[in-house]
């Protein structure tokens, strides 16, 4: 195997990365790579970005396994495990990006909507901690990162269920990071603001909110996936090896 073309903060480490084909999963990925890991990525059904991404981790000389499979399936998270434990031989770093929304109002949304949301956003997360903990608790470290928003912290008109869903991942955060810290494994989350990825472009389609979120972000600018794996490196790495059940806000002063 070749060396890493970038840095060295994660050389031969094992990171998981839930939802890691395109936005922000993708850029997580691959700028683990980058720092020298190596990367086992699920994804839902879009084979295509997956393999694309695939590709570009593997640019960087480092492994890239492809874990096909909705995180709402607890068995999903199973595979993941056992493929980095198996290919790998252990479990450095999670990553729970994977998450969906359905937006609309209470009394517009459907039951089927918010089983599904509940199920990717908070039971994905929850299966997915789960299932890492064993292999993390063996060797005495490990990080886990979660993938908030600041809709979970403040709320949002109009999605309830996403915003719901990532306040019940904050919380899932902190628990664990008590739960988990005496084994020497972190958990911390990430709340990213507006970010010019798929899922934000459906919100940011609605008549005048493109104008109404910049002018609500002091920097004047969305944020881009690269912003958010920064700071996903930044979490995951031993410069910040004290920070424990912390929710860091990458949101360019949206809420403060």
């Amino acid at each position: 195997m070749s060396e890493p073309t970038g840095g060295r903060r994660f050389l031969d480490q094992a990171v998981i990365v839930t939802g890691g084909s395109r936005g922000i999963g993708r850029a997580i990925a691959i700028g683990f790579a980058r720092e020298g890991a190596d990367v086992v990525l699920n994804y839902a059904g879009n084979h295509e970005a997956a393999a694309s991404a695939a590709e570009a981790i593997r640019a960087h000389g480092r492994t890239c396994l492809l874990v096909p499979g909705s995180v709402a399936d607890p068995q999903t998270a199973v595979r993941l495990a056992a493929t980095a434990l198996d290919a790998l031989g252990h479990i450095d770093v999670l990553v729970n990006n994977a998450g969906i929304t359905r937006d609309g109002n209470l009394m517009m949304l459907r039951d089927s909507a918010w089983q599904e949301i509940l199920g990717v956003n908070v039971s994905g997360s929850f299966y997915c901690c789960r299932a890492v903990f064993e292999p993390m608790r063996r060797q005495g470290k490990g990080v886990i990162l979660n993938m908030t928003s600041t809709a979970g912290i403040k709320g949002r008109s109009g999605q309830v269920a996403y915003a719901t869903t990532k306040g019940a991942v904050i919380a899932l955060t902190k628990s664990l990071a008590q739960e988990f810290g005496p084994y020497g494994i972190l958990v911390n989350a990430i709340a990213p603001g507006f970010v010019e990825t798929d899922m934000v472009a459906s919100v940011l389609a609605r008549a005048g909110a493109r104008e109404a979120f910049l002018e609500a972000t002091p920097l004047h600018r969305f944020g881009k996936p690269e912003d958010v794996a920064d700071a996903a490196l930044f979490l995951a790495s031993s410069d910040s090896s004290f920070v424990n059940g912390h929710i860091l806000l990458v949101n360019g002063g949206l809420y403060v």
